[in-house]
C-alpha cells in the first residue's frame, strides 16, 4: 500500500506536495507515515490506519533555513522614546500548522490550524476542513485564512481594525479505473481586505478578489514510461474597491489575488514592506491610507478591476529505474498568460488618475512562452529518499510579466529527504 500510495504521488504533483500546508492539507488522510525535511519545510506524518496527526513548519528562508531571527536593515528597527536607541524585532518566519484527521474507505476528515506572524501589527490564523470519500477517490481542502490588524507591540503604530478574509479551495476526483484519465482538480479562490482609519473607521476602503482554476490530468501508460497530458485554464479578476469617506488614491492597487497571507504590513519588521504599495498605512495623522498588495499589473501601469487569464498544456513524464530506486519526472509546458482591466494607465502623478498626467494603454499584456520542470527521486534505501527541483523557461505557468523575457535554470530550489516509517 505505502509503495502504491508513493507512486500516486509521483504521478500527480507538480511542486504541490504538502501534507502540513494550510493549501493541501488533504494529503494528510492519503500519505504514508514519514519524516520531510526540505530547503523550504519540515514536519511530520504519523499515525495508524484511520487516525492521522501532521505537524511542520513551512514557507521558511529557503536560502538561510532561518526560524526566529532579529536581523534587519537598522532603518527597519523598533525606537525608543529618543528615537534613537534602536532594537531588533524578532520575526518568526514561516508558518506553523498542527492537524488531526481519521480516515475510512467510505470518507475521512481533517481539521488543522495553521498560523503566520507577519509583522507585530499583523498576524494570519487558518483554520482548515479536509473532506474525502468514496475510496478517497473524492478530496477536497477547504482553508480559511483570517488576518488581523492589531496595535504594534514595538513603536506605536497600528492596523487595529484591518481583517482580511480568504479561502483558496481545493477539490481531486480521482478516476482509479480509467486507462486514460488521470484525475481533475478544481480550484476557488476569494478574498476580501478591509483597512479601517484608527482613528475614525467611518474611512476605510474594501478590496476584493475572486478567481478560479480546472485541470485536467490525462494518462498514457507505455512500457518503460508514463506520459501524462495536462489541461489548465485559469481565471482571475478584482472586483471594484469600495471607498468610503475617502478618494481612491494611487496607494492603494486593485489586485485581482487578495490573500491574507499576501497581505503586506508596513510596520518595521514586517515582509516584504518595502515593495509594491510600500504596505499597508492605516493611520491619516502619518498621511494616506495605503492598500497592503502588490499590483496586478506591469510596473509603471495603474488599472482599474484588472483580470487574469491563463491557459497551459503540459506534459509529465514519468521513468523509473527497474529497482524502484531512482524516479525521474519531466514536464514541458507551454503557458499563455494574459492581463487585462477595464482601464490601464501609466502611472502619472502622485494622484493618479488624474486626466492631465496619464496615458491610457489600449491592448492586453500577454506572455507566451515555455516552462520546463523536473524532479528527480532517489531512494538508496528502502525507507529514504532524496528529493530535488530543476526547473526553467523563459514565462512561468502563473505568468510572470515583470520579467517575461527571462530564462533561467533553478537547481536545488527546493531539496532534502524524505523517511518512511
Amino acid at each position: 500500500m505505502k509503495k502504491i500510495i508513493l507512486i500516486l504521488f509521483i504521478l500527480s504533483t507538480l511542486n504541490v506536495f504538502a501534507y502540513y500546508k494550510s493549501d493541501n492539507m488533504m494529503d494528510i488522510l492519503v500519505h504514508s507515515n514519514q519524516v520531510q525535511i526540505r530547503t523550504d519545510r519540515f514536519g511530520v506524518l504519523s499515525g495508524t490506519r484511520n487516525w492521522r496527526f501532521a505537524a511542520g513548519l513551512t514557507g521558511a528562508d529557503n536560502f538561510a533555513g532561518m526560524i526566529l531571527n532579529n536581523t534587519g536593515d537598522p532603518s527597519t528597527q523598533g525606537t525608543n522614546a529618543n528615537n534613537k536607541d534602536r532594537y531588533g524585532i524578532t520575526k518568526f518566519v514561516p508558518s506553523a500548522l498542527a492537524a488531526f484527521g481519521y480516515d475510512s474507505d467510505l470518507f475521512g476528515i481533517a481539521a488543522g490550524y495553521e498560523f503566520t506572524w507577519k509583522s507585530p501589527t499583523y498576524m494570519v490564523h487558518t483554520p482548515i476542513l479536509t473532506f474525502t470519500a468514496l475510496n478517497d477517490a473524492f478530496r477536497i481542502n477547504i482553508p480559511v485564512s483570517i488576518g488581523v490588524g492589531q496595535d504594534s507591540y514595538v513603536d506605536g503604530k497600528s492596523l487595529r481594525g484591518t481583517i482580511v478574509v480568504s479561502t483558496a479551495i481545493e477539490g481531486r476526483y480521482y478516476f482509479y479505473d480509467s486507462p486514460f484519465l488521470s484525475h481533475l482538480r478544481f480550484f476557488f479562490n476569494y478574498g476580501n481586505s478591509t483597512i479601517k482609519e484608527i482613528n475614525n473607521p467611518n474611512i476605510n476602503f474594501t478590496q476584493q478578489s475572486i478567481g478560479g482554476e480546472f485541470r485536467m490530468y490525462f494518462k498514457i501508460q507505455t512500457e518503460r514510461v508514463k506520459i501524462e497530458p495536462i489541461f489548465r485554464m485559469r481565471f482571475d479578476t478584482a472586483l471594484a474597491t469600495k471607498f468610503n469617506n475617502i478618494e481612491n488614491s494611487s496607494r492603494i492597487y486593485d489586485s485581482f489575488y487578495i490573500t491574507a497571507k499576501g497581505f503586506i504590513p508596513s510596520d518595521p519588521g514586517g515582509t516584504g514592506a518595502v515593495i509594491g504599495a510600500g504596505g499597508a498605512q492605516a493611520d491619516l495623522n502619518q498621511g494616506n491610507l495605503q492598500g497592503g498588495y502588490i499590483a496586478s499589473m506591469p510596473s509603471q501601469y495603474y488599472a482599474k478591476n484588472p483580470y487574469r487569464i491563463g491557459l497551459a498544456l503540459p506534459i509529465g513524464f514519468t521513468a523509473t529505474s527497474a529497482d524502484e530506486n531512482i524516479t525521474f519526472y519531466f514536464e514541458p509546458a507551454l503557458s499563455l498568460t494574459i492581463v487585462n482591466a477595464k482601464e490601464i494607465y501609466t502611472q502619472g502623478t502622485e494622484n493618479y488618475p488624474d486626466p492631465a498626467t496619464r496615458e491610457r494603454r489600449m491592448n492586453p499584456f500577454y506572455t507566451l512562452g515555455y516552462v520546463v520542470y523536473a524532479e528527480l527521486y532517489i531512494r538508496p534505501v528502502k525507507d529514504l529518499e532524496w528529493y530535488t527541483e530543476i526547473q526553467t523557461g523563459g514565462a512561468t505557468v502563473a505568468g510572470d510579466l515583470a520579467s517575461p523575457s527571462s530564462t533561467k535554470l533553478v537547481l536545488n530550489a527546493k531539496t532534502g529527504i524524505s523517511y518512511y516509517f
